[in-house]
């Protein structure tokens, strides 16, 4: 018996103190880190996480990221009940990005393979994609088709999920049938051979290789200038948290008018999952 679920609210706090004990931990070993995405988003339009955002996401330049898998693996006991969720180290975990979870929650997916994990923040490595953008550009177009089909490897069966458009639908379940006959590994292997390829010191370009989050295939919305780990500091929440100084450039190249405020249709989490206490 699971017991009371817990509310949009609970999650979101409970995703925040993961936050802030990673941050601290970053701050202490000298980590770069900074807000992206969603919770980047909330930041700058909401002053703390968007009221209908079930997680909570970071980035780091990939030494950092490295180093901070390192921290985890080598402090995990003195750390609990934080754990680090990554291929390496835990078995059938099917994504490219780590989360750092609390081990006091477990989460219930609806369409994905249980592998323990509780109240998470998605931590984004960003790798050096060398200098030249339209070969960054390329790169990125195919690690996101990818990417995208290493999602569906994580999948218990065939559902529209977030699908969009009817259009998308089309081309889905023929998709989903051939990473599944594919298999996990097969795309992991290739995107991390992929994020491997530029070595992050000699790079003046940065992207997420192996999970683009841009919404526009083949564009600029996925590649960084190296800069984007200059930060500044905002409130967030109860917190001052770290954001790119070039917020307004990494928001409109990745989202378009961001603070625009959303239809009420697109007030939704992206997950789907039960959190409870364990």
């Amino acid at each position: 018996m699971q017991g009371q679920g817990l509310s949009m609210r609970e999650i979101q706090m409970g995703a925040y103190e993961v936050l802030k004990a990673v941050s601290k931990i970053c701050e202490g070993q000298g980590l770069r880190y900074a807000l992206t995405y969603g919770s980047l988003i909330g930041a700058v339009r909401e002053g703390g996480i968007i009221p209908w955002d079930d997680d909570i996401d970071i980035m780091m330049p990939r030494p950092d990221y490295e180093r901070l898998l390192i921290y985890f693996d080598e402090h995990s006991e003195d750390l609990y009940p934080l754990r680090v969720f990554e291929r390496s180290a835990i078995s059938g975990y099917p994504h490219m990005i780590a989360r750092i979870s609390d081990q006091r929650y477990r989460l219930v997916f609806d369409n994905e393979k249980d592998y323990g994990i509780g109240i998470f923040v998605d931590i984004y490595p960003f790798d050096g994609v060398g200098k030249d953008r339209d070969t960054a550009i390329r790169l990125i177009h195919k690690t996101k088709r990818l990417a995208a089909l290493c999602f569906l490897t994580s999948r218990r069966s065939f559902a529209v999920d977030n699908t969009g458009s009817k259009l998308k639908m089309l081309f889905k379940l023929p998709a989903y049938l051939w990473a599944k006959l594919m298999g996990n590994e097969h795309y992991t292997s290739r995107l991390e051979e992929m994020a491997r390829r530029y070595r992050y010191e000699e790079s003046t370009l940065v992207a997420c290789v192996v999970w683009p989050a841009g919404r526009k295939y083949g564009r600029e919305r996925d590649v960084f200038s190296k800069g984007l780990f200059d930060v500044i500091y905002v409130r967030f929440e109860d917190s001052m948290m770290p954001i790119p100084k070039d917020y307004d450039e990494f928001l409109t190249i990745t989202y378009g008018d961001y603070m625009a405020p959303p239809s009420e249709d697109e007030k939704k989490t992206h997950h789907t999952y039960h959190a409870y206490k364990v």
